[in-house]
């Protein structure tokens, strides 16, 4: 227990056992309700008050280490202050985590909280495995050896354990009303006319209903396809044209995202 505890409180890793402290105190926190999670939110309170107390022993352990070591020791320290901002450090080394090699290891998927957070704690794990391995009278040099090596084993986990996660941080879009303008719609009314009509249009998940009309006489009623040509922002309805009135080269326009357009303005200038 002796041992763990001076490998746990000497250099590389110090740096990590503080921040990972930081960390938990931001996820209980968090579980406790006391910080609201908001993907890239910053801890408030208590968390904070933490990293502020814990930001002066970092920065004696980091005047401590000389050389590279030092400078390593010192840029971790910073990162402490704020709390999040060590979260944010750790996975970066600074505000932008989806450049270059974070976009590649996919660290620009997920809240930086939770990237840093399973940065900070494989970052840990690998400096004490390190420092157990290289025994209580391993040189600087080697210390700092295993600092650098436990960093950048820890991006490669930190990246795969994060991969999982993305799904939930990441969601198609909502469909916006120009969208759907150049779209195939499905009728679901009994007729279509200049006041009424429903229809349906896929939108990539169960579809979204709309109010249509169609101001010419027409033969629509429900299963019928038609074409949605464009949206009336005062009554809020989608002015639709049954698919059988266009003609076959407009058809086949249809399939090409560059032509539709066209045919969008064709069919806005022979209505009435």
């Amino acid at each position: 227990m002796e041992g763990f505890l001076r490998t746990l409180l000497s250099f590389p890793a110090v740096p990590f056992t503080v921040l990972l402290g930081i960390s938990f105190l931001y996820w209980l926190f968090v579980l406790l309700g006391v910080v609201a999670f908001d993907g890239d939110g910053a801890l408030e309170g208590g968390v904070k008050a933490a990293g502020d107390a814990v930001t002066g022993g970092l920065k004696a352990a980091g005047d401590a280490v000389t050389g590279g070591a030092k400078a390593a020791g010192e840029a971790l320290t910073g990162g402490s202050h704020g709390g999040p901002e060590a979260l944010k450090a750790a996975t970066a080394g600074g505000p932008v985590a989806s450049d270059g090699l974070f976009s590649v290891l996919g660290f620009g998927k997920v809240p930086t909280t939770i990237s840093g957070s399973f940065l900070v704690f494989f970052s840990w794990v690998f400096t004490m495995f390190g420092s157990s391995w290289l025994g209580a009278d391993a040189g600087l040099l080697s210390k700092s050896g295993v600092l650098l090596g436990s960093m950048l084993l820890s991006l490669v986990s930190t990246s795969v354990a994060i991969r999982p996660l993305v799904k939930a941080f990441h969601s198609a879009p909502p469909a916006r009303r120009h969208h759907f303008i150049g779209k195939v719609c499905e009728i679901t009314s009994g007729r279509v006319d200049g006041n009424f009509g429903t229809a349906t249009v896929g939108d990539g998940g169960a579809g979204l209903n709309l109010h249509v009309v169609c101001e010419k006489a027409n033969g629509l009623k429900k299963g019928d396809k038609a074409l949605i040509i464009g949206f009336d922002d005062a009554t809020e309805t989608w002015e639709i044209e049954p698919m059988d009135w266009l003609e076959p080269q407009e058809l086949e326009a249809l399939d090409d995202p560059e032509r539709i357009g066209q045919v969008i303005s064709s069919r806005m200038r022979t209505r009435g």
